[in-house]
């Protein structure tokens, strides 16, 4: 016994001790590094096979892969993604996904793959792909507004409300998201009774005074009397497509006699005598050219994302590009009447 403490207190005994210590610890931390990549691979492999694959990604398979292809076919998957072929971004970076290694890149391919299943319309297949990002990054910012993106345009906002919460917790501003799933949440309640949901609807507008348009798009729609009662002169600028494309039966002509600026546009589609200069040059001229009886004028309207400055046909809550939200900037012009029936914004 004697003898076995004193090989116990041996030095070089515990040289060895602590060496064989060191070696099970980094065997062990070797194999779950080997285990954790080889889970991540599988579910990486099962990601990948939920999706059918067709085109440029069978081209791109007769070609050996080398690791010089990755950033050029990134760019090219990303120019892709930016003029609308939607479907060779998505074979690119699929086929970059069964090939590469490096962790960083797959989730930068993943989150490009993600945002334009989003933006080419296939939400259930965005939501998969962002989910799967955030198993790995759930700090990733970007992923996790664009997934609520996604729960929004599926009105799934109890779970678009959720994301929320972290994006808050990253630092992110979410004032104005929370006002617009709250509005939004009012104005998709199928339970909620009709005057109720006017309340509600004008409770949260006259307490946050914001997305003018989306409110005053519903309330002209379902109750033209409040509405009128809200318009204010400096919200009417960024709503002047929304007035001028307004049926006659929905007009409230003795607010509009109160108005210069609604006086302008209606003057200058033609419901009311044309009017004097306001400081609006294509209304007053449309109003100037009435006055001589030309007629054959009338007002097109474009929409700007002042965020990312990209224009669009129609009217948005959220850039279609970048998805910023309330960003729309209308843009006017002068042109030539046609004889059609018509764009009813409402």
């Amino acid at each position: 016994m004697d003898a076995l403490l004193i090989d116990y207190r041996d030095p070089l005994f515990a040289i060895l001790l602590i060496a064989g210590m060191v070696f099970i610890i980094a065997f062990a931390s070797f194999w779950w590094g080997v285990y954790v990549k080889s889970r991540k691979s599988r579910r990486l492999q099962r990601f990948l096979k939920r999706f059918e694959t067709h085109g440029v990604k069978k081209s791109l398979e007769s070609m050996p892969y080398t690791p010089e292809m990755t950033k050029p076919l990134v760019l090219l998957a990303h120019a892709y993604e930016k003029s609308g072929e939607y479907n060779n971004a998505i074979e690119i970076g699929l086929y970059l996904l069964e090939h590469i290694e490096d962790e960083a890149t797959i989730y930068e391919i993943m989150e490009l793959v993600g945002t334009t299943y989003m933006h080419a319309g296939f939400l259930e297949r965005a939501r998969t792909t962002f989910l799967q990002i955030l198993k790995s990054n759930p700090r990733n910012k970007r992923v996790l507004n664009n997934l609520m993106v996604v729960y929004e345009r599926l009105h799934d906002f109890k779970r678009a409300k959720e994301v929320i919460e972290p994006l808050e917790a990253l630092g992110v501003d979410v004032d104005d998201l929370k006002i617009y799933l709250q509005l939004k949440t009012i104005l998709t309640d199928t339970g909620l009774e009709h005057e109720k949901k006017i309340e509600k609807v004008v409770s949260l507008y006259k307490k946050e005074k914001k997305f003018d348009r989306i409110v005053f798009e519903y309330l002209l729609k379902s109750e033209p009397g409040r509405a009128w009662e809200m318009v204010r002169e400096a919200n009417i600028d960024q709503l002047i497509d929304i007035f001028w494309y307004l049926p006659a039966s929905f007009m409230d002509y003795d607010k509009i006699k109160r108005s210069p600026k609604l006086c302008a546009i209606y003057g200058a589609r033609g419901d009311i005598d044309p009017s004097p200069p306001i400081g609006w040059f294509l209304i007053d001229m449309l109003n100037h050219l009435k006055k001589t009886g030309f007629n054959d004028a009338t007002l097109q309207f474009a929409y700007l994302c002042k965020s990312c400055k990209q224009q669009f046909p129609l009217p948005f809550e959220r850039c279609p590009r970048c998805m910023a939200l309330d960003s729309v900037i209308v843009e006017r012009e002068i042109t030539k009447v046609i004889n059609e029936t018509g764009y009813n914004i409402l």
